[in-house]
């Protein structure tokens, strides 16, 4: 695993994040980061009480992670079916986002291979 410090530039939704990441050196990257391990339910979907939850999801991550800086983990070269980056988010205090969103109901665990 890498370990980079980043800031949160948007929540795409539960489980994706726009984050700008500081590689060193003065050298920042902008890149879509899917939370490692997580599935949150989805936001744009015609199904409303699915869209209420993903929604919530959302909201929870934007207040966690938008305008703040944190420490991104991911594996080296990994990217998802969509090309965006793998990474488990440690928050201040060392509070893994991916964990704290499993553990207050807002997302379920998955291993996607």
């Amino acid at each position: 695993m890498f370990e980079y410090l980043a800031e949160g530039v948007r929540a795409v939704d539960g489980d994706t994040i726009d984050c700008i990441i500081d590689l060193g050196f003065d050298i920042k990257i902008k890149k879509r980061v899917r939370l490692k391990g997580i599935d949150t339910p989805e936001c744009r979907t015609k199904d409303l009480v699915e869209k209420a939850k993903g929604l919530s999801a959302k909201e929870r991550v934007v207040n966690l992670i938008e305008g703040k800086h944190f420490i991104i983990r991911t594996e080296y070269d990994r990217v998802g079916k969509y090309g965006r980056v793998i990474g488990e988010i440690e928050l201040v205090g060392g509070i893994i986002l991916n964990d704290l969103l499993v553990s207050e109901g807002h997302a379920k665990r998955v291993d996607y291979k």
